[in-house]
């Protein structure tokens, strides 16, 4: 038949599927050597037409009907089933259906194929060929286990059962209650000489590499693996303890800034550090955060003011301003977004963009702030204070409410909250407290819970001074104030 007069009819739901026999074609520029290869393998039409007829005849009895079936023979691989199943396929409906072959006789197909078959039942030349052709199927091969489909079957699960993809579905989201890790080798196992207080850990955006820094004025690019975390490059500056470091213009430049008049820019590429004053009205660069479009960073001032400068030039662009000190920021994952913990428990949020207030809101519960994450899903925005309490609230609600109603107040550290972070793919959020020995806690957002068994039984993670994720969270870094890095594989996430 024509490919233009081929009509298919496509049912949602695939049921019972007809064998169709499609008719031999011939083409005149076949090649000979593929047709006697064929021949070798399959026979020709006429020895395919003989072995059809005679299986027919082997499994017709008296009556015109088959009596035997490989359906429950051992080394068949085809499952009989049970009555239940039958009806089951029977009642299916074809995925597709091709009018013109329905509509084919017996006595046309006998005739189109020089054949002739014992008369009556089946064989009577008024019943459709399909329907004949389906019972010979059925009597000779049953129905093979594959077929056997359930009764709300879908696409999906068959796909999820094929033989070649994973028959389990992987799990969707992160677990709850209990977090799969592994304690690997310490970051800076091969120095130990940025501390005692490592001040700053961050890792590079596009590469496995991270960056130590702390109170000794060194900072230490490390290459990550888990293994052996060889150490790429130090670099020390005379009286400059490092209190914060940062990645920027994507990754090409670290930032590194103290409580001095000016700071320090150090370029991967070129392997070299460049000194720059700050601008007039600073006298510090102890706590700043970079935009995630590395174009600007903003930088905690006195009194309340805010400087933002360019990553290029370092210069200043503008200055915001607040009621009271600022202790910690951040920029939402946007960009257009930078919100600002004050020592009043006060949060404000400036568009970046105007360069104006554009709102503000009262943390619940925090007497004085003391810092601030925002995920990388914009849904959330955790806020820590000096009492140790962290509230985690919907971007919504703070940009819309001045008293804010946290979806979760977390009241799981004991003294003031120093470090927050959630990870790339907001499922979890890091929360630690200086003061105290091992007072670390990860927060599964989705449950409301912090991880049980996080940190690990008679760990010696000592007091934590700062942590953060690998980009695809697949490591945890915990910094202390005895020069260590920690680091822990989260088996949960399987990239870098």
């Amino acid at each position: 038949m024509s490919k233009q007069n081929r009509k298919r009819k496509i049912s949602p739901t695939p049921e019972d599927a007809e064998l169709i026999p499609t008719k031999e074609k011939t083409r005149p520029n076949d090649d000979p050597e593929l047709g006697q290869l064929s021949r070798m393998l399959f026979g020709d039409s006429k020895a395919f037409l003989r072995s059809l007829e005679e299986a027919e005849h082997e499994t017709a009895g008296p009556s015109g009907e088959a009596e035997f079936s490989f359906s429950n023979h051992p080394d068949s691989g085809i499952d009989g089933g049970s009555s239940e199943d039958s009806d089951e396929i029977d009642h299916r409906k074809p995925a597709w259906s091709d009018e013109e072959d329905e509509g084919i006789e017996v006595g046309e197909a006998l005739d189109a194929q020089n054949r002739k078959l014992p008369s009556g039942g089946l064989h009577d030349r008024k019943n459709k060929y399909s329907t004949l052709v389906k019972h010979k199927f059925m009597s000779i091969v049953g129905t093979p286990k594959w077929a056997k489909l359930r009764k709300h079957a879908d696409n999906e699960e068959i796909l999820k059962t094929a033989g070649f993809i994973n028959k389990t579905a992987k799990q969707t989201s992160l677990p709850a209650t209990s977090l799969e890790f592994k304690k690997v080798k310490d970051l800076n196992s091969e120095t130990y000489t940025e501390g005692p207080f490592i001040n700053s850990i961050e890792f590079h955006p596009t590469s496995s590499v991270g960056l130590v820094a702390g109170s000794k004025g060194i900072a230490t690019l490390f290459a990550v693996d888990g293994k052996k975390n060889n150490k790429l490059h130090s670099v020390a500056f005379e009286k400059f303890p490092i209190l914060c470091a940062k990645f920027s213009r994507n990754g090409d430049e670290a930032l590194l800034g103290s409580r001095q008049g000016h700071i320090f820019s150090y370029d991967l590429i070129a392997a070299k550090a460049m000194r720059y004053n700050l601008p007039p009205g600073m006298t510090q660069c102890k706590n700043f955060t970079v935009s995630p479009d590395s174009q600007f960073f903003a930088v905690a001032g006195k009194w309340g003011e805010v400087h933002i400068l360019s990553t290029i030039s370092k210069e200043k662009i503008a200055t915001l301003k607040q009621d009271n000190d600022v202790r910690a920021l951040e920029y939402n994952s946007n960009g257009n977004l930078l919100f600002g913990h004050s020592d009043t428990g006060e949060v404000t949020i400036w568009d970046i963009n105007m360069r104006r207030v554009r709102h503000k809101f009262i943390d619940e519960g925090c007497l004085q702030g003391s810092t601030l994450s925002a995920s990388m899903s914009n849904q959330f925005l955790a806020c820590g204070s000096a009492q140790g309490i962290v509230n985690l609230y919907g971007m919504d609600d703070v940009l819309k409410s001045k008293v804010p109603k946290p979806r979760k107040t977390i009241m799981n550290l004991k003294t003031a909250v120093t470090s927050l972070k959630f990870n790339s793919s907001s499922e979890m959020l890091a929360l630690a407290a200086t003061d105290i020995k091992n007072s670390v806690k990860l927060f599964h957002l989705a449950s409301g819970t912090v991880f049980s068994n996080f940190p690990p039984f008679e760990s010696k993670l000592g007091q934590v001074n700062c942590l953060n994720f690998t980009p695809g969270s697949g490591y945890l870094a915990l910094g202390n104030r005895k020069s260590v890095v920690s680091l822990f594989r989260l088996k949960y996430f399987k990239n870098y």
